[in-house]
């Protein structure tokens, strides 16, 4: 096994992807724990990794910005091989990350098959959760083996924060879960109505309810929490992407679409119960503890994309509206009696 000193991780893409990063960075300090571990990530996911103890550095590549793409591409080149990486590490599936590793000077570039410009590669078997696939990398550098759970960390501002905002909330003998109906695509969120009529149903069996969102959500939330006739606690848009994961840990369950808060919740270890429409979990980035459920119809139109969609392109949706607040319920209720 070559020592490594300084690694570089590249991380460019989607909140959930960095969060299912996170068991990588371990699994690289295990295996070098003198090293120096500095990631790349965007800037809206770059909070993931700022009180991780595996990383000495987080460096932030705004690639979304196209007016200053390829300058901000051309500065970051010039700072990283001032840096003098002996090695990177490219868990993100583009071109960009792996010209980036090269034009940087870095002399041990390891990352996936479809890349190129590497001097390291695995073989990737299909269907594996993304948090193994990424794992997969670390069978070139060593022989150990690597749990997969991924992890957070925040600092305490964090929990007392969280603690405010909930303290008239959840006592310890109350059954409170999470409800994440948000996601960037429109196909991959399941019908609000039905959220609103789960909300109150859950209510009929004293499970209390706490809408969680980014500011994109607020109004969603705020129209489910009206619709459903009862008085969920609504945080959408309140708490911070780690303050989320504090607050999910605190739940008994959550209840979310194929979308970054199920990551969160897989991250602090609470249950989770993901309602996957247009995608499948082949894809790989299902909830990956063997208490989480994963509720889908099979249809021949699935999956229609790897993110879903603004529309159902058969018109009909009805991978969603098939999985109705019934279903959702029964499955709740047998949760939380096994918890």
């Amino acid at each position: 096994m070559s020592d490594y000193n300084n690694i570089l991780v590249i991380q460019t893409a989607f909140l959930g992807d960095a969060i299912l990063t996170t068991s990588l960075v371990r699994a690289l300090k295990q295996t070098y724990p003198d090293a120096k571990i500095d990631i790349l990530t965007i800037p809206g996911t770059s909070i993931v990794f700022k009180f991780n103890p595996h990383i000495n550095n987080t460096l932030v590549f705004d690639k979304r910005n196209s007016s200053k793409k390829y300058l901000s591409f051309i500065s970051l080149c010039i700072k990283l091989r001032a840096k003098h990486y002996d090695l990177a590490v490219s868990a993100h599936l583009s071109w960009s990350s792996s010209l980036l590793m090269f034009l940087s000077g870095i002399p041990n570039r390891l990352g996936f098959p479809r890349q190129k410009l590497l001097t390291m590669t695995i073989e990737l078997p299909k269907g594996i959760p993304i948090a193994k696939r990424y794992l997969r990398l670390m069978t070139v550098l060593t022989d150990q083996e690597f749990s997969s759970q991924t992890e957070l960390f925040w600092d305490e501002k964090t929990d007392v924060c969280v603690d405010k905002l909930v303290k008239d909330y959840i006592t310890s003998d109350e059954k409170v879960i999470g409800i994440a109906p948000g996601s960037i695509w429109n196909t991959k969120r399941w019908l609000p109505e039905y959220f609103s009529s789960l909300i109150s149903m859950l209510d009929k069996y004293k499970i209390k309810c706490i809408l969680i969102g980014g500011n994109d959500d607020i109004d969603l939330c705020n129209t489910i929490s009206t619709n459903s006739g009862v008085t969920p606690l609504n945080l959408a848009g309140k708490l911070s992407i780690l303050g989320s994961a504090a607050l999910i840990k605190r739940l008994r369950l959550l209840v979310t679409n194929d979308s970054a808060p199920l990551h969160l919740a897989n991250a602090v270890e609470t249950d989770v119960i993901a309602i996957f429409g247009p995608t499948v979990k082949r894809f790989g980035f299902f909830p990956f503890r063997e208490s989480d459920k994963v509720l889908e119809i099979e249809l021949e139109c699935r999956p229609c994309g790897k993110h879903g969609g603004n529309s159902c392109p058969q018109t009909h949706f009805r991978c969603m509206k098939a999985i109705t607040p019934d279903m959702v319920l029964k499955e709740i209720l047998t949760k939380l009696e096994q918890n």
